[in-house]
């Protein structure tokens, strides 16, 4: 009888052992914000939690050590690292935790294209699709090297423009498409 005791206090104890050393609970998601992945980390105790983040050749890029803490919502900002594979470790009492992510700048392409309005004199019409927001800048030119007209344009997503160039002379145009990261598209008619 005292043996059945003795195990069952021994089991008891295991299992209170067991649950005292419950893993830690990470997650890393992606933030609504550009470049910022959030690290979600709790714990059932209190204590010292080293956050380590590798580039893919496991060299350090950042470290910090939060004290006393059983749980945190901490956002880390990438945009000064270059694109790549990182790994996020994350280290307690109650170990060691790594989870790897894939870190891409958003960049923002678009397509742009301007095309003359069939069966409508001289008017012409810009088309832009984009994956995000940018800033073009629409000049158009007479045949001359003349400037007719300068305009920028906020794009977001989707823009179609109807250029009306009826009171100009007729004759050759030219159409520079510039977007905001410089890259300027000719469009000669």
């Amino acid at each position: 009888m005292k043996s059945k005791f003795s195990a069952l206090v021994i089991c008891f104890m295991m299992s209170v052992a067991a649950i005292a050393a419950t893993p830690t609970s990470v997650l890393v998601k992606a933030a609504s914000k550009e470049s910022v992945f959030n690290i979600h980390y709790s714990a059932i105790e209190k204590g010292n939690v080293k956050v380590s983040i590798l580039d893919s050749n496991e060299k350090s890029v950042f470290n910090e050590v939060l004290t006393q803490v059983t749980s945190f919502v901490r956002p880390y900002n990438f945009s000064e690292l270059p694109e790549g594979e990182y790994t996020i470790v994350i280290e307690d009492i109650n170990g060691k935790q790594a989870e790897k992510i894939n870190y891409t700048l958003n960049k923002i392409t678009s397509f742009i294209n301007v095309a003359k309005v069939a069966n409508e004199g001289n008017k012409y019409w810009l088309n832009v699709a984009n994956n995000g927001t940018d800033i073009l800048s629409v000049r158009i030119y007479s045949q001359d090297g003349t400037q007719l007209h300068e305009q920028l344009v906020k794009v977001t997503g989707n823009l179609s423009l109807i250029y009306n160039l009826n009171k100009v002379k007729p004759g050759a145009v030219r159409f520079e498409v510039t977007s905001g990261n410089g890259k300027t598209q000719t469009i000669n008619f």
